[in-house]
């Protein structure tokens, strides 16, 4: 890539090639990861187990097509146009938004072993877990609507990179509230263990989710500077 050539051009120019096409479906799989996370949460506060292990089944298939994609963008970005830099920016960038999906599903095996052993949860606290994970899809969400318009429309890629710190920050104190809530909860201490691991996962997600914003975020405004 010529040194005067932007990577949002680059981008612009290539809207339907191979590699953007992946990565907009990698930003797909990860958002479908974290939504099927949600609903599974959502399921459980409302006792509806059976329904919470089908959006497990349905989060496990999205977290490993979300690898696959992960895996095929690196091997394309390694045969492309790209100089080094840029290049490593987008595997940056596509590692941290698998990262995402990662922790979701780390999630969501721990939410699988609660209901297999059957322990007792206050429904107090799956509501602040819905919470947590309403805010996550969100993020998610806006991650995804960010990359869709690399190379078309800047200010929409950066309005969307912006909400997902707003998500990141009440994300923040939802979990330090419920780690506390954890705390002083009358729990089957492998309902504490698990619940814990949990909110872990999700808490990692959301970290994930906020790096991939950043990176966004470098990347667009480093291209800004570069074409003044």
């Amino acid at each position: 890539m010529s040194e005067g050539r932007s990577l949002l051009d680059w981008f612009g120019k290539r809207r339907e090639s191979v590699i953007m096409n992946q990565i907009r479906s990698h930003a797909l799989k990860v958002r479908d990861t974290v939504m099927e996370l949600n609903r599974a949460v959502a399921a459980v506060g409302n006792e509806e187990k059976e329904k919470a292990l089908e959006a497990i089944k349905r989060l496990l298939v999205s977290e490993k097509d979300a690898d696959k994609l992960e895996n095929s963008i690196t091997e394309e970005l390694s045969k492309g146009d790209l100089e080094s830099r840029e290049r490593e920016d987008l595997m940056h960038l596509v590692r941290r938004l698998d990262y995402v999906a990662d922790w979701a599903k780390e999630a969501s095996l721990n939410l699988q072993l609660i209901l297999e052993a059957d322990v007792e949860v206050p429904r107090s606290l799956w509501a602040s877990y819905r919470m947590m994970t309403e805010e996550l899809e969100k993020a998610a969400k806006e991650i995804k609507i960010s990359i869709d318009n690399f190379g078309t429309d800047v200010e929409v890629v950066m309005k969307h990179e912006r909400e997902v710190e707003a998500s990141e920050h009440i994300l923040d104190d939802l979990y330090f509230s419920t780690k506390k809530e954890i705390l002083f909860a009358q729990m089957d201490p492998r309902a504490i263990f698990l619940m814990r691991d949990m909110l872990h996962g999700i808490e990692n997600s959301a970290d994930s989710c906020k790096d991939a914003a950043d990176i966004i975020h470098i990347l667009v405004t480093s291209d800004l500077h570069r074409g003044r």
